[in-house]
């Protein structure tokens, strides 16, 4: 009993060397003890901590199966590491993980995982090879304990490792990118990068990790994580960057997990579904009968800005999407396409568009919307409507609204809602 507890304490002794740990200390790190451990294709590894202002995680994690096939779950390992020494913050974060994610933590997907706090070493009073607070050296030093604490915990789960942020989202078609990427590469390659920004989309072999975990942490005072792999990529023969463009992950944080830190970074690789037909667009609420996730807002489809809406259920006979006009128009034609190449049936199967040509506003939400024209179907999950002013008599159209008539199996995407006005 005595050895055992001599051992225990070792454990959690402050030390940067981390790798001489007990045989079962990944057990002890698990939060969710059915993760499973059978060999995948990749590991998605996200640290996150308590923020002062929102939280991401949630969202992040959502972005990545929305994004992932039910085949493809069983490819992949998402490995979450509760990073942040508040108690009653990391109850919150599992008790919400449970909720959302009970499938993909049944099937042994999605690894929850925590350390102590005297498991960290040193993190006050330290030199630091940039001249920044205090605060800031302290923030820096920890976060490169967290990285090598989840390098180390990952590194025997997968074939391939890569490394995210807890304020990201991904794409349709993430991981066969990846694959692809992989394949194009017949000479020798330490790391490949999906995201030109900071330590985010870094992928490696995970036979490699834990000698990057005992890079990062030989340096966990001097330097941060994004300028050591780089040091660690050259020392292992890489002396180039490969980054795959255009680029699937995109950083959507802006406020940092260091209090007070802002940080509007964006991507300029990465694919961010540009629209292509190019509407008036005129001023506009959107809103739906169906739910949906983080970056995927019923918005995105009539903004001009680049995105799509992307349900997180199948469509159900009259299930509703409207676009209710600021100021009612006197629109000329109509063309809305929905699916996406990657993923062509999570299309509009059935349904109808509707023009109302009134509407009465019942408080902040979407307006009642009445006196309906019908303007047509839609086919193969499109619909183009050049008659427009023939159809509702020349009148002003208040609200447009697409009604699903049928359920299908898959989700909907709306790709592009494009308006286009009369101009006198």
């Amino acid at each position: 009993m005595g050895k055992e507890l001599g051992l225990m304490l070792d454990i959690f002794q402050p030390s940067v060397d981390l790798t001489k740990l007990p045989r079962k200390w990944k057990d002890d790190a698990q939060i969710f003890k059915n993760a499973s451990s059978q060999k995948r294709f990749l590991t998605i590894g996200i640290p996150t901590v308590k923020r002062e202002k929102d939280e991401y995680i949630l969202n992040t994690v959502q972005s990545i199966v929305n994004c992932t096939t039910e085949k493809e779950l069983a490819e992949i390992y998402i490995v979450v590491f509760l990073a942040d020494f508040d108690a009653k913050w990391k109850e919150g974060i599992i008790l919400q993980l449970h909720e959302k994610f009970e499938k993909i933590i049944s099937l042994g997907t999605l690894h929850v995982i925590q350390a102590r706090e005297s498991f960290y070493p040193q993190l006050d009073n330290l030199t630091h090879t940039f001249e920044d607070p205090e605060t800031k050296k302290k923030w820096r030093a920890k976060q490169n304990v967290d990285y090598a604490f989840l390098f180390l915990y990952s590194e025997t789960l997968a074939q391939y490792y890569i490394q995210m942020e807890d304020d990201i989202y991904t794409i349709p078609g993430y991981l066969q990118a990846i694959k692809d990427y992989i394949s194009k590469f017949k000479e020798h390659w330490v790391c490949l990068e999906f995201s030109e920004l900071g330590f985010i989309g870094k992928l490696y072999h995970s036979y490699d990790i834990n000698k990057l975990a005992k890079m990062v942490l030989l340096f966990y005072a001097q330097q941060p994580c994004d300028v050591t792999y780089l040091n660690f990529n050259t020392q292992m023969l890489q002396f180039k960057r490969h980054i795959s463009r255009p680029t699937i992950f995109e950083h959507v944080g802006y406020h940092s997990s260091l209090p007070g830190k802002v940080q509007p970074l964006k991507d300029r690789f990465f694919q961010s579904y540009p629209k292509t037909l190019k509407g008036d667009n005129p001023p506009a609420s959107v809103y739906t009968s169906m739910p949906f996730e983080g970056y995927f807002n019923p918005d995105n489809c009539y903004s001009r800005e680049n995105g799509i809406f992307w349900s997180t259920r199948s469509g159900k006979a009259n299930d509703w999407f409207t676009v209710a006009f600021s100021v009612p128009q006197m629109v000329n034609k109509i063309e809305i396409d929905t699916g996406m190449h990657i993923y062509p049936n999570d299309k509009i199967h059935h349904a109808k568009l509707e023009a109302s040509l009134a509407s009465q506003a019942k408080g902040p939400g979407k307006p009642e919307c009445s006196s309906n024209k019908l303007l047509g179907y839609f086919d193969d999950g499109n619909i183009k409507v050049d008659n427009v002013q023939s159809i509702t008599g020349h009148r002003r159209i208040h609200c447009l609204t697409i009604i699903l008539t049928n359920k299908q199996e898959t989700w909907v995407i709306v790709r592009e809602i494009a308006v286009f006005v009369v101009h006198k």
